[in-house]
């Protein structure tokens, strides 16, 4: 935890073995997306993703 009391955090996906295809996932764009829109909405910053394909 920073000093003024905002969290950094990272945001962790993964792929289901049902939606693999070539490249990311769809689940993937939307875990990101969705959890992405969590922090901002939550005033925590957002540090990097994480992927597990």
């Amino acid at each position: 935890m920073q000093d003024n009391g905002t969290y950094s955090v990272g945001i962790y996906a993964r792929l289901s073995r049902d939606d693999e295809r070539t490249g990311e996932s769809i689940s993937i764009e939307n875990q990101k997306e969705l959890l992405a829109r969590h922090v901002r909405e939550q005033g925590w910053n957002l540090v990097d993703y994480y992927v597990d394909m």
